[in-house]
């Protein structure tokens, strides 16, 4: 360096600009990230081409593997086993049966001959027929057959070893009524899955049950795999209760006898036998004419519809009402009786007719006399006597004559899972109530419904305790207790009524002695009323009710029965001749069922009449 002269700084270039200022070493962890992300987008890649292959490559299998699925995954109902209906001594009177539907479908079965044979040994039904029906028919062919529940796991085995798809078995719905047209019009009918009319209609929800499910897996035999159940979506179902009736079965059988003999020979309308049991109100018995078979029920209904006949889904016993004739005098003397208005010894004229408020009644040509003369009470049961009967309905008044009714509910309508079951029928708003009150006293202007009318009865024979009309004895494992209706009578009273009653069968004088059993003492009473015009009330000539009711036996009744025959066209129509032998009969079978020995020995008869 030269002195002088000032130093001069060193001067280094300026660095030359460049794409990139600085090459930065990639280090490890930046390679991991760059392959993460390619990995990703290679994931993405694989994934829309897979998807785009199974929605355009694949489309059809992946779509009949997902059916296959679905088709093996399934909710089946289990079908609840419907209540058996049975009778107080024991006896199935309804049942859902051992019946199957075998189906078969064309084209979903193998045509292998040891398939057929497999079959036929399960169902019984020929090898040859099945063969036959299914190569000759494009459409599901079905039988009904009965079947063993060992048949019915052979069934099962011989589909699931031959894998057919297209048989099956299902229980059949129709319902077994072995007592048929013995008991049709009471039990009613079931059929196609429905109830339709009677008690198997009236009592469908407990006797029906409630349905289950099964949800799961099957496989291609149709059979569900046991581990592929969902518990959770599948329940038992609920079997049906069964019922047990009142009705004696045998007793029934000989009612429905006895008035068939009746019902046919006179030409009647309809048929009513009630057999109840007056301490417990059970009716025994309720045999109804016309009937029908079980199978046949549609035709009835046909003809029922063109008027050939009443409807088999009318019980006539709870869905008909009628006037009760000379029966009701039963109640009208019992009842006056009762009030004070018949005094002691008293007697009153019948010249044959008497006029109340104008209106000429009376007894002229009723069973064939013109006048009884003096009549005391006991007279006008024994001889059936109008003009007695309606002075002391008169004497009565509308007001503890309407008590009565009200008390012994007899208008109400009979609550035995029945229907129609229609009200009686009583105007409460008639003008002149001496007149309604005078035909009221010997059965006219009033109408009940046989069941009611036979607790009425039935109270006489009870101490005059008027039990409720019991059918049903339990459900389930639950009893239907009886059931007290009312005090109908004082007990001296309905004693002294059974006495009066005994005079009919066997009185000099009686309307019925034609039906007297030898060596037994039997009461009751007969009835015939005249049938109105529906349309204008007016009394029709030559149509009638005939009824008669009976106690059996007369000391200690275990047994009242009541027999009603609707327009009888025979020729005879007086309740004696018409219901009073269906009685009879009826009370035969009692005495000898019950192995109640004679009163008294059997002495010659006096000259029976009927009338």
């Amino acid at each position: 360096m030269k002195s002088g002269h000032r130093p001069t700084a060193s001067v280094r270039p300026f660095p030359r600009k460049v794409a990139h200022a600085s090459r930065k070493r990639l280090t490890r962890t930046d390679w991991h990230g760059r392959a993460a992300i390619a990995l990703v987008v290679l994931g993405f890649a694989l994934v829309s081409w897979n998807q785009l292959k199974k929605q355009w490559l694949q489309r059809e299998s992946i779509l009949s593997a997902a059916a296959e699925v679905h088709r093996l995954v399934v909710s089946q109902v289990l079908p609840a086993k419907r209540g058996s209906i049975v009778s107080s001594d024991g006896r199935v009177l309804a049942s859902t049966g051992t019946a199957y539907r075998f189906g078969v479908k064309p084209g979903k079965v193998p045509e292998s001959p040891a398939f057929y044979a497999a079959l036929a040994r399960a169902t019984g039904i020929p090898a040859s027929e099945i063969m036959d029906r299914v190569t000759s028919s494009t459409g599901v062919t079905e039988w009904v057959v009965d079947l063993s529940e060992s048949q019915v796991r052979e069934f099962q085995q011989a589909k699931a070893d031959y894998g057919a798809d297209g048989v099956w078995l299902t229980l059949a719905k129709e319902r077994e009524y072995p007592f048929r047209d013995v008991l049709a019009g009471l039990l009613g009918s079931y059929k196609d899955g429905k109830a339709r009319f009677g008690l198997d209609k009236g009592l469908d929800s407990v006797l029906a049950g409630e349905s289950g499910k099964v949800v799961g897996m099957i496989d291609r035999s149709g059979n569900f795999l046991p581990w592929l159940i969902d518990e959770r979506d599948s329940k038992p179902a609920v079997n049906g209760q069964d019922v047990v009736l009142t009705i004696d079965s045998d007793i029934q059988r000989a009612a429905y006898q006895a008035l068939k003999r009746s019902f046919v020979s006179n030409k009647a309308a309809n048929g009513i036998a009630i057999v109840m049991d007056p301490k417990t109100g059970d009716l025994l018995a309720v045999a109804t004419l016309p009937s029908f078979e079980p199978d046949r029920v549609d035709r009835e209904l046909a003809l029922a519809l063109s008027g050939k006949r009443t409807s088999p889904e009318i019980n006539p016993a709870v869905g008909l009402v009628f006037e009760p004739g000379s029966t009701f005098k039963v109640l009208t003397v019992a009842l006056s009786m009762d009030n004070g208005v018949i005094k002691p010894g008293e007697k009153v004229y019948c010249s044959g007719q008497k006029s109340f408020s104008g209106i000429e009644m009376g007894c002229t040509g009723s069973h064939g006399r013109k006048a009884h003369g003096a009549v005391t009470k006991e007279t006008c049961i024994e001889a059936s006597c109008n003009v007695a009967a309606a002075t002391w309905a008169v004497r009565l008044g509308y007001d503890k004559f309407k008590s009565f009714l009200d008390r012994s509910r007899i208008l109400e309508k009979p609550n035995l899972f029945l229907s129609p079951s229609p009200k009686g029928m009583f105007r409460t708003n008639e003008v002149n109530k001496v007149i309604q009150m005078a035909n009221i006293g010997f059965g006219q202007s009033i109408n009940l419904s046989p069941v009611m009318l036979a607790s009425a009865f039935a109270s006489i024979a009870n101490g005059g305790v008027s039990m409720k009309p019991r059918v049903v004895k339990s459900i389930g494992e639950k009893e239907q207790p009886p059931e007290i209706q009312a005090r109908l009578f004082k007990p001296a009273t309905a004693r002294e009524m059974l006495k009066m009653m005994q005079a009919v069968i066997q009185g000099p004088r009686g309307t019925a002695t034609s039906l007297a059993i030898p060596g037994y003492r039997l009461a009751g009473k007969t009835g015939t009323a005249q049938k109105p015009d529906p349309q204008t009330g007016v009394m029709q000539s030559g149509r009638y009710v005939s009824s008669f009711v009976g106690y059996v036996p007369a000391d200690n009744p275990r047994a009242v029965v009541l027999v009603i025959l609707d327009d009888p066209r025979g020729g005879q129509y007086y309740g004696a001749a018409v219901a009073g032998p269906v009685f009879k009969d009826i009370a035969a079978y009692l005495l000898k069922r019950w192995h109640i020995p004679p009163a008294h020995k059997p002495t010659k008869n006096a000259t029976a009449t009927s009338r």
